[in-house]
């Protein structure tokens, strides 16, 4: 009986690895390499999420890329686009840097387009949701960033446009001038008084130094 024990032991072994290639190799293989189903036409956020828990990563990305593209698409449902596209990077990115950095972008292009996004995540490893309380914070961020931005353009004081306005915008005019107005009072004053009683000795209708004689006053009876 003991010689037949490493047989069996060979045997056990062969037959754990067959069920394993029969039961769970087939199913990852083919939902990795199957054809998508997806409409490129019109592509749904639940066709991709069906791939997704069908391990059929390649087809979910390549369906969620096309729903990105459309230009009417709702925020919540460009919001839960982003997200499915990060579990699908999670799940199927190995490079553990490369993950990160992809996951994060989705979450950040998530929250971009709905900061209120709470819908129910198919994938809650504490890493995965770290993850997405980092674009949260990012996103918060850059939300602060451009509000403080905003504010302080508002209140930065505007350069006066308006010319700087001399002590005296313009020269007064000469006559308005007190010293100008003495002067021309004082000229007036002289020239009244020459008039009046201006003239030299010499000129024709001079002034006479004595009083002329009276006839003298009748005499007395």
């Amino acid at each position: 009986m003991n010689k037949h024990r490493p047989f069996f032991r060979v045997v056990a072994v062969i037959l754990v690895v067959a069920c394993f290639h029969t039961a769970l190799l087939p199913g990852a293989i083919l939902a990795q390499t199957a054809d998508c189903d997806y409409d490129p036409e019109n592509p749904t956020l639940e066709n991709a999420r069906k791939n997704f828990l069908a391990l059929n990563y390649a087809c979910a990305e390549k369906e969620l890329d096309a729903l990105l593209q459309q230009n009417n698409l709702d925020t919540q449902a460009r919001a839960d686009a982003h997200v499915l596209l990060a579990e699908v990077y999670y799940a199927r990115v190995r490079n553990n840097d490369e993950k990160k950095t992809k996951v994060t972008e989705q979450f950040v292009a998530a929250f971009e387009a709905y900061r209120d996004w709470k819908g129910e995540l198919n994938i809650k490893s504490p890493e995965f949701i770290a993850l997405m309380r980092e674009a949260q914070n990012i996103v918060d961020r850059q939300e602060a960033e451009k509000t403080e931005a905003a504010v302080t353009e508002e209140i930065e004081p505007v350069p006066d446009q308006t010319p700087a306005v001399e002590e005296k915008t313009e020269k007064k005019a000469w006559y308005t001038q007190w010293w100008a107005i003495g002067l021309g009072v004082g000229l007036v004053a002289g020239a009244v008084v020459l008039v009046a009683g201006g003239g030299d000795d010499d000129g024709d209708g001079g002034g006479l130094d004595t009083l002329p004689d009276f006839p003298p006053p009748p005499a007395k009876r």
